[in-house]
């Protein structure tokens, strides 16, 4: 993150100057300090290809980094519920007011009131034609920060879609009403998420499936992984910050 700092800072000085040389003064309120962490001096310079997304350019692709060339998503299960950004389409990142640890923008989802399966945000891994999937082999684990809000009682699931649980695998059942489903897939509950930023670090082989519906396969196949998904519950009020999605070698 020590690159976006430095650039902020620079865009900063230069915007100074010309208010300065203009006579005018800035008219926008002050935002507030950047958030403090205790993880922010240590986390360091993290190897560039391994990058999922850190969402400082502020559209829904990740980073082209590899064969990697997918984007952001949200979908719902088409009930009644309310959303933002709107589903079906790609959601722009949004600014942190402060910035994290010198990020100024994370991906960010709130809704509530859909009543079937929920809601989904989702990043593609790869897609040519349609989604296809990467090997992640050379990873051992994956993290990103995140943060809630007070009014989010909705449990929050990231897992990971491979082709056992993604219906382009050609192993799971399209039909959501059948005993071997798409879409469970390898993960977890974000259990201790606040709202302040924490890091979140899984490791692949640790994933699980949901025990109690979908295709079930022996062990998560590292060799085609299609995307990384963050699950919403039915019934529930949410609101999620995603920021700085690596992998880990």
């Amino acid at each position: 993150m020590t690159m976006n700092l430095t650039k902020t800072t620079l865009l900063a000085l230069v915007a100074s100057l010309s208010f300065a040389c203009s006579g005018e003064s800035d008219p926008a309120a002050p935002e507030p300090a950047e958030t403090v962490d205790p993880n922010c001096a240590a986390s360091g310079i993290i190897d560039p290809t391994l990058l999922i997304d850190d969402f400082e350019d502020g559209d829904p692709l990740i980073a082209g980094v590899g064969t990697r060339n997918g984007s952001w998503w949200i979908s719902t299960d088409g009930t009644a519920g309310t959303i933002t950004p709107e589903a079906e389409q790609g959601p722009p990142a949004e600014r942190i007011l402060g910035g994290r640890c010198g990020s100024d923008y994370a991906m960010r989802v709130q809704g509530s009131g859909f009543t079937g399966w929920g809601a989904v945000l989702a990043a593609g891994f790869r897609y040519n034609a349609g989604p296809e999937p990467i090997d992640a082999t050379n990873y051992r684990s994956f993290s990103f920060y995140a943060r809630t809000s007070d009014d989010t009682n909705s449990s929050i699931r990231v897992q990971l879609q491979d082709s056992s649980t993604f219906p382009e695998g050609g192993i799971c059942n399209v039909d959501p009403e059948a005993p071997d489903a798409c879409y469970n897939g390898f993960g977890t509950e974000l259990l201790g998420l606040t709202t302040e930023w924490q890091e979140f670090t899984f490791e692949l082989t640790e994933l699980t499936q949901r025990p109690d519906w979908g295709y079930h396969a022996d062990a998560i196949d590292v060799t085609a992984l299609f995307g990384l998904e963050f699950n919403f519950d039915p019934n529930r009020t949410f609101d999620l910050w995603v920021d700085d999605v690596w992998f880990h070698e």
